[in-house]
């Protein structure tokens, strides 16, 4: 208490040396007045940008979009995106307006690319039912700093950056220079990377792993023993010079900060926040190993059902096989994954819904470890039953790992024929067929 007076005191000190008009605007102006002076401030800084606005937007679903905007006095503005190839040349016109709420806030009131991302008919952008991508179209204005005003989403709270664009990139983006550069990029990466990090010296290395559908960079810190130290995930969006990072999910390793990605040549170069750059380097083999990162008390305690991975040779892709079976029957999946719970017992675990009532089905193992030595039993199942309800949906699950007999396993990495998987992909298979397999991404 005794130091906050001291810090008010100098806080009030402090107007000593201004006006005494500043004084009394800032204790006697009404705060009508003063969202009036930030909405027309806003307006005017929106529509004074002579060659527009290079934007970046998270989503609560599925990473980041870029977009080029410029906006107009009579509340209009034209938009491209990162969304799709079509987005990145069809210039879409819409309105906009600048409200006052409980913030100034930035409103597209009329259909455009980011009402795209929050379309609640999960056909249109692949997002759920009623929420879309859990992407906003009202942002409340929060600061300008620099050549960039930083807004928040009303309801979601995931930050829209935008960032006034010089005229030789307004021509950029004008030519369909983000389609352009996304293609680059994808080739070069692909081309020329497996298993891409950034060189920490003897301490350790830094995995940089890319997932082109969910928009995201996992930046895996790993120690000189193959071990994990932190891992951090990055959502990114594309824009005619690089593969930027949203604002506020920027990456921090070993006192610098990385906003973005981009190439030169067939090389491609982390951006730094100080504009300097460290190039990526390349392995063969995920650089942290599977057994000392994968348990119930490691990094990883799941490996979890996502996207669709190609280019994995296996007898049945269990994950996929599952969701097209309760698709088939009528069912949606929103959750599934295997995991360790704890030093005796793991877990497949199933959330779906069915009309409008949710449920889960679930089965529980017995299990012991030696090394990458998996050996797992069966030995209960869901309280409500559903595990044996929806036994023509679980039937890949029980075929792999059995309803009751003890199964031995390998903890290993599948490997992708596709140069487009940027991230490793762990593997519980079996000892008596090696291609009967649970595969997917790790998760926490």
């Amino acid at each position: 208490m005794k130091k906050n007076l001291i810090y008010a005191v100098l806080f009030l000190l402090g107007f000593t040396a201004c006006r005494k008009t500043e004084v009394d605007e800032l204790f006697y102006t009404s705060p009508e007045a003063r969202m009036a002076d930030t909405l027309n401030f806003l307006r005017k800084e929106l529509a004074s940008a002579p060659y527009g606005w290079k934007a970046g937007l998270a989503t609560g679903l599925k990473g980041g979009y870029g977009f080029y905007m410029q906006f107009d006095a009579e509340q209009n503005v034209t938009m491209l995106s990162d969304y799709s190839t079509a987005t990145g040349t069809d210039v879409k016109k819409s309105t906009y307006r600048v409200s006052p709420t409980n913030l100034a806030s930035l409103v597209f009131d009329t259909y455009n690319y980011i009402s795209i991302l929050q379309d609640p008919v999960p056909g249109v952008a692949g997002g759920a039912a009623g929420q879309g991508l859990r992407s906003d179209i009202e942002f409340s204005y929060l600061f300008k700093s620099g050549d960039s005003l930083l807004f928040i989403g009303r309801k979601y709270e995931l930050p829209l950056m935008l960032v006034k664009a010089t005229q030789q990139e307004q021509q950029s983006f004008l030519a369909g220079g983000t389609n352009t550069y996304k293609t680059s990029f994808t080739n070069v990466f692909n081309n020329n990377y497996v298993f891409s990090y950034l060189s920490g010296g003897q301490n350790g290395n830094l995995a940089v792993e890319l997932d082109y559908a969910g928009k995201r960079v996992k930046f895996t810190e790993v120690n000189s023993s193959g071990e994990v130290v932190s891992s951090y995930t990055s959502l990114f969006y594309y824009i005619p010079s690089d593969l930027s990072l949203v604002w506020g999910s920027y990456m921090s390793y070993k006192g610098k900060v990385i906003k973005a990605l981009k190439y030169e040549g067939n090389k491609v170069l982390a951006v730094l926040t100080d504009n300097s750059t460290q190039e990526l380097l390349t392995q063969n083999t995920p650089l942290y190993r599977l057994e000392l990162v994968f348990d119930y008390n490691k990094n990883f305690k799941r490996i979890v059902s996502g996207d669709p991975i190609p280019g994995v040779t296996a007898n049945v892709h269990v994950f996929d096989r599952v969701k097209e079976l309760f698709t088939t029957s009528g069912r949606t999946i929103s959750s599934m994954y295997f995991g360790f719970n704890n030093s005796t017992t793991a877990t497949f675990y199933i959330a779906y819904s069915s009309g409008t009532s949710n449920f889960v089905a679930s089965a529980t193992y017995q299990y012991r470890r030696e090394g990458n030595k998996l050996w797992l039993k069966r030995v209960g199942i869901d309280g409500g039953n559903n595990w044996t309800t929806r036994a023509t949906q679980v039937a890949p699950v029980d075929n792999l790992f059995g309803t009751g007999d003890e199964r031995e396993f390998l903890l290993d990495w599948a490997a992708s024929s596709s140069n487009s998987v940027k991230f490793p992909i762990a593997a519980i298979k079996s000892v008596s067929n090696l291609n009967n397999m649970l595969y997917g991404r790790l998760g926490e």
